[in-house]
Order: structure tokens, then sequence, then C-alpha cells
């Protein structure tokens, strides 16, 4: 790779932070159980029972995800969970499927949750090999308190590449430096590559209202890294790729922004967290 500059000057170290990151481009559609996908059937065995959502009252300090803890007082059945997207290996290798694994499933209780840093949906991640899936379960009905904001219509994926480079709050020190930008310094420098909100794996956080806080693994220290962007709506930036005017998923996700999931590099089966932004 050429070594980037900005406005004319090379930058120490702006190669390195330089990461791409597969745009999903959904569009509505029929996903089936072995596809990848937004809102579609699960690739999930008819005899595991179907998720509940983790959230307890009060909060459990050893939950897994700190999304899932906070002030949700469960009042009644407990509420399961519902479909939110699948990913294969085969489509998306650019996933950090654990060991033994080839699909990664993403589930919502679609009821509003607190927590310190998240608002919204609790999240809930499986890794399974697809290979031991036999009979299909059919998914129980959401619960009757859903939030409609919360549950995306079934879409298939046009997915295209795209490289991108971080918003300033994510800049290490001597990137800061050799743009002159302080330290506490909110704004990205003039001229500075768009970071769009958009539906993605990998790539970097579009921070805009919050910051990279807490980002830390729980099991091993590690800083925990973008995995799974999931956007309210689908921006026109940097791709080229020809974008539906409305929000395919049909949810709302925060204030019409994006659901960021992230998860260890070491691996991916440690606990991760959650940030709406």
């Amino acid at each position: 790779m050429r070594q980037l500059t900005y406005d004319g000057v090379p930058i120490p170290g702006l190669n390195d932070l330089v990461r791409t990151a597969i745009r999903l481009h959904p569009a509505s559609g029929e996903p089936r159980p072995d596809e990848s996908h937004l809102g579609g059937p699960l690739l999930w065995p008819s005899d595991e029972p179907w998720p509940e959502c983790p959230v307890t009252w009060p909060p459990d300090p050893d939950a897994s995800d700190d999304a899932w803890t906070g002030g949700h007082r469960l009042d009644g059945p407990v509420p399961v969970m519902v479909s939110v997207a699948q990913f294969f290996r085969d489509d998306f290798p650019e996933l950090h499927f654990p060991e033994g694994t080839d699909v990664l499933q993403v589930l919502f209780c679609p009821l509003e949750h607190d927590s310190p840093h998240h608002r919204g949906p609790a999240v809930r991640l499986v890794w399974r090999d697809s290979g031991e899936v036999g009979d299909i379960a059919d998914p129980p009905p959401a619960p009757e308190a859903a939030e409609a904001a919360f549950r995306p219509v079934p879409c298939v994926f046009e997915p295209c590449s795209i490289d991108e480079l971080p918003r300033v709050c994510d800049f290490p020190a001597e990137t800061r430096a050799a743009l002159g930008i302080a330290d506490g310094a909110a704004e990205d420098p003039e001229g500075w590559p768009e970071l769009g909100q958009y539906s993605k794996i990998g790539g970097w956080t579009a921070w805009s209202a919050t910051g990279p806080v807490e980002l830390g693994c729980r099991d091993c220290g590690a800083r925990l890294l973008q995995t799974i962007a999931l956007a309210t709506e689908e921006h026109e930036v940097g791709c080229g790729c020809e974008v539906a005017e409305d929000a395919p998923a049909g949810w709302t996700l925060g204030r019409r922004g994006v659901l960021n999931i992230f998860t260890c590099p070491a691996d991916a089966s440690h606990p991760f967290k959650v940030r709406i932004d």
C-alpha cells in the first residue's frame, strides 16, 4: 500500500490505521435458514431450546455481556428472543469464527433495556457448527410487548468491501501529534475521509454521540474490536454502490443510529459488548 498522506503530508502510522469493512447492503428479500441474512429464519436445531431474555433483576454482576444487565424488571413470562441476523463463514470469512464453528447467529430481546453504555434491545450471539444441525426449529412468536423498532424485516445481503480510517477519538497518540490534534479533541480534521454509519462487518466504529469507552475484554483484557454494525439507515458513503432510499431492515436503533457489537480478537467466544451510537 502506498504511504497515505493528509493534506499532502505523510503521517506516521496512518497506513496502519486502515481497516477493511464489508458493507452488508441489506435489501428486502426472503432468505432461507441456510443463508446469511437479516431478520430471516435461523438455522436453529429443533432439539435446542429457543433462547429467552438473559436480563435479570437485580442486575447480575457476572453476566457475560455488560449490555444485558441494567434496569429492566421482568414482569410476567420471560420474553423469548427474536432472530436478527445470521452469517455463514463461507459468505463472511472476515469474521473470526471460534474453532469448530461456521455460522454466527444474532438475536435480540425486543424490549427496552438499560445499562451504563447501552439503551435498547438485549443482544445474544450464538456461534455454531452448521453441520450439527438436523431438523430446524420454527421460531416462537415474538413477545406481545415487543418493540417494533427492534424487529428487522427479512433482508438479504449484497456485500461489498471498503477501506476505512477511524474517527479522531480512535486515533493513537502519535497520529494525533502528527496531525496537531490536541488531546480530548472530538472533531475530525478538516478534509478527513467521512466514516459513514451503515451495516457492516469489521471496520471502524462511526462514533457520533459517544466514544470508545470501556472496551476491554472481561476475560483476557484485550481491546475489543468492532465486529458487526447494524444500522437504522444505509447511506451512500465511500463505496459507490447503489443504496436504497429507505431503511430496508425497518428497525430503529438508538436515535436512528447504529448498534455496534465488539468481540475479543483473541477469542470471539469471550464476553462481547454492545454500544448504540
